[in-house]
């Protein structure tokens, strides 16, 4: 009787057992679709993953399209005409006057954060730089894409820069070269490792750059769904911590990779407002 007993509790729990509901998932509200370009793929990852769950917050299910980035001004008039939904530029006063800009700073200054691609055989003349006098002593030359923004940066911190319309690629061979005009190549800390280190090509191992600007999102100033939620959105990640918690899981190696809190760090001044022009990537 004993054994009869047990075997009847056994089959009643495993009835109970399969006939269980489980827990369901709360499915979101809402749905959210949002175009946007972006080239870097790190980028890419930690913008979609920040997105997803920023919106999720809000009971939003995200509809993300990401595409690689035009040249500004068709970027501006793909933004202009609804074809894109939003972009992620530097902070400057043109785009502030052009477009809506979210204010939320989207790296937490990361962007801004400059490591220097340079040849070796250039190094001696980087292991005396201490300041950002000594930078400009040194007259060792940038080179940035026509229009970017860091030539106005350069330009204000009288630091010597050359443009070449030439694809990174190439740049990176005319550095190798060394006989083009210029001697290093700046790049955001979170872009850097995408570059090729060969043929004596180097990241300068103790310097690192460093002004006060960051990637925001910009919209046309008409969209006000858009800006309304994604204002929501983003100020939450930030204040609740979430923002911080996705740039340590993307970026937070790179601090640690570069020996950041080693380096030498040389602060650059922003353009005043008079003397900034029309800015590019």
């Amino acid at each position: 009787m004993k054994y009869v007993l047990i075997v009847c509790v056994l089959l009643a729990w495993t009835c109970q057992s399969q006939t269980h509901e489980p827990d369901t998932v709360a499915t979101p509200k809402y749905s959210l679709e949002i175009t946007l370009p972006i080239r870097q793929v790190k980028l890419q990852k930690y913008i979609s993953e920040l997105l997803h769950l920023a919106l999720a917050e809000l009971d939003y299910e995200l509809v993300l399209t990401m595409t690689p980035n035009p040249l500004y001004m068709r970027e501006s008039r793909l933004l202009n005409s609804g074809r894109i939904t939003m972009i992620m530029r530097l902070a400057t006063p043109e785009r502030d006057a052009s477009f809506h800009k979210i204010d939320v700073p989207l790296t937490q200054g990361l962007i801004g954060k400059r490591l220097l691609l340079i040849h070796q055989r250039h190094q001696a003349r980087f292991d005396t730089i201490d300041s950002l006098d000594s930078l400009r002593s040194a007259k060792l030359t940038g080179v940035f894409a026509p229009g970017w923004y860091d030539s106005q940066i350069w330009q204000a911190n009288q630091l010597p820069y050359i443009e070449s319309a030439s694809d990174h690629t190439t740049i990176l061979r005319m550095l190798i070269e060394g006989n083009r005009g210029f001697d290093y190549f700046s790049r955001g800390i979170n872009e850097i490792d995408d570059y090729e280190l060969s043929n004596g090509v180097i990241i300068e191992p103790r310097l690192i750059l460093s002004y006060p600007l960051d990637f925001h999102f910009y919209l046309h100033r008409a969209n006000t769904v858009h800006i309304s939620i994604l204002t929501r959105a983003l100020t939450q990640a930030r204040d609740s911590g979430l923002q911080t918690k996705l740039l340590n899981k993307h970026f937070g190696y790179l601090l640690k990779r570069h020996q950041v809190s080693k380096r030498r760090l040389i602060t650059l001044a922003l353009p005043t407002p008079e003397a900034q022009t029309t800015p590019q990537p």
